[in-house]
């Protein structure tokens, strides 16, 4: 059974993604995933492409950040499971953005992330979000 210790470590960890992610600050990202070749991010929620490995992670966030003036994601009710040295968390995201053009887009996207502990912290190694049927 998962002690309350690690479902709040895990909720810390899983809300400094969302801030990393609005802040669009790499450094603070860097700090959260595994840094691995075996990462997956699958974004973006609307036309998804699997980004494997830290180093096409990486690069997608920049691409993506630099084609945006504002950008706010949050999952404000996550649903947290842990088995052993793995944890993952789902539930719905809000997410805003603001293009550089001044478009702006958003709405609710379910998102899934699996973390696992390593060297005593947990680190993200898998998120997607994706589009809620019937929402878009």
């Amino acid at each position: 059974m998962e002690s309350q210790a690690e479902m709040n470590e895990i909720k810390t960890a899983n809300n400094a993604y969302y801030a990393a992610l609005s802040a669009r600050d790499l450094t603070a990202m860097e700090r959260i995933w595994a840094r691995t070749p075996d990462d997956i991010n699958v974004a973006p929620p609307t036309r998804p492409v699997a980004h494997i490995g830290w180093d096409a992670i990486k690069k997608n966030y920049e691409q993506f950040w630099s084609t945006l003036d504002e950008l706010t994601v949050t999952m404000d009710e996550p649903v947290i499971r842990i088995n052993g040295p793995v944890a993952w968390v789902f539930g719905v995201e809000m997410a805003r953005r603001r293009t550089r053009n001044g478009q702006t887009s958003g709405g609710r996207h379910l998102g899934t992330s699996i973390f696992v502990l390593a060297d005593g912290r947990w680190r993200m190694v898998f998120h997607q979000a994706a589009v809620i049927p019937g929402e878009h």
